[in-house]
């Protein structure tokens, strides 16, 4: 595939892919052309579609290193962690993060399970091992990128966790990473990953994926195809899976890895920027690795000055959210640096 072009990069300086990823010219051009088929084939459209599944299923499954009877489409994460819900025994008691994202913590507010906040500090993974070395939890559900702060959460740290507490199911928000990180979820910590699509993924709307350890469908008894049958009771947005299996096709066809190696060194530049003008997160500060989600200091009137200055972004928690994707620039970063010295 062509490299995707953006045209609302012409526009602006956006730097708001932690809220929406901006659709590519090549995807709008895709999705008009699915929508001509259903035009012209009517119901062998949807036929079609239930056929072409399968495919799909692979293609994800091939790009986020798993197997493909592991890995499902749902419509969004909101929806997609609801499916799991119902296997988790009531009397199950979750970990989590104070500041992590409202939807994650209220599908399990919502079963009625046990749960103890934490907050989010500068040593997490750290504070995360302490208290599961006091007290016993049979799950840890966290954000891999907490989507207010940009804070990475480290997975080989997991892996530590996993080791140490071996019984212990890690439940991860994966919206605000995948597309942002490289990422193989059968050599991860994580038993259950789910995400949106429209934000990293850059597929637009309606469409995330879900996916499942084999050591979470054994624990709590419960069958890869079964699961399956569950979240594709009725009918699916055909367009919008055919948009996902459509941008990861077009990250894979563009090398990920070396986009995502690019993605970094754009936010190392900018975290050393927006240090030196003492815009960075003071937690951020003191992290080795860093997502490229960054919270600027600021009520609404930074936001409205950014906002008058042709900058995309998005006020979030105690201040304002930027976020550079791959198709970012350092002299965007420039711009941002220089709008934030004449506020």
């Amino acid at each position: 595939m062509p490299t995707p072009t953006f045209p609302v990069l012409k526009n602006t300086t956006y730097l708001n892919t932690a809220y929406v990823g901006p659709m590519s010219q090549e995807l709008f051009d895709f999705r008009r052309e699915e929508e001509e088929k259903y035009l012209q084939l009517g119901n062998k459209y949807k036929v079609q579609a239930y056929s072409a599944l399968d495919e799909t299923h692979n293609v994800l499954a091939d790009f986020f290193g798993l197997s493909a009877d592991h890995c499902f489409i749902v419509s969004n994460f909101s929806s997609g962690i609801r499916y799991i819900m119902p296997f988790l025994p009531k009397k199950s008691k979750a970990l989590y993060i104070n500041e992590d994202y409202p939807s994650l913590l209220d599908s399990f507010l919502s079963q009625g399970i046990i749960t103890k906040g934490i907050p989010l500090t500068e040593t997490i993974e750290q504070d995360l091992d302490n208290e599961l070395s006091k007290t016993h939890y049979d799950l840890l559900i966290l954000s891999i990128v907490q989507y207010t702060s940009g804070i990475l959460i480290d997975s080989e740290f997991l892996k530590q966790i996993k080791n140490h507490y071996p019984n212990l199911i890690i439940i991860a928000d994966g919206t605000q990473f995948l597309g942002a990180h490289s990422f193989q979820f059968n050599e991860s910590p994580f038993d259950i990953v789910v995400a949106s699509g429209y934000k990293w993924l850059l597929a637009g709307f309606g469409n995330g994926v879900l996916m499942v350890s084999e050591v979470f469908l054994s624990k709590f008894n419960v069958t890869s195809s079964k699961l399956k049958e569950i979240i594709f009771q009725g009918h699916f947005n055909i367009l919008a899976v055919s948009s996902l299996k459509f941008a990861v096709e077009q990250l894979r066809s563009n090398n990920f890895n070396n986009l995502m190696l690019k993605k970094k060194r754009l936010s190392n530049y900018a975290r050393e920027a927006l240090q030196e003008i003492n815009y960075l997160d003071k937690r951020v500060k003191k992290r080795k690795e860093h997502s490229s989600i960054y919270l600027l200091n600021g009520t609404s009137s930074l936001y409205q000055h950014l906002v008058n200055s042709n900058i995309s972004c998005v006020q979030r928690g105690t201040g304002v959210r930027v976020s550079f994707h791959y198709f970012n620039t350092t002299e965007e970063v420039d711009i941002l640096c220089s709008a934030l010295r004449s506020f």
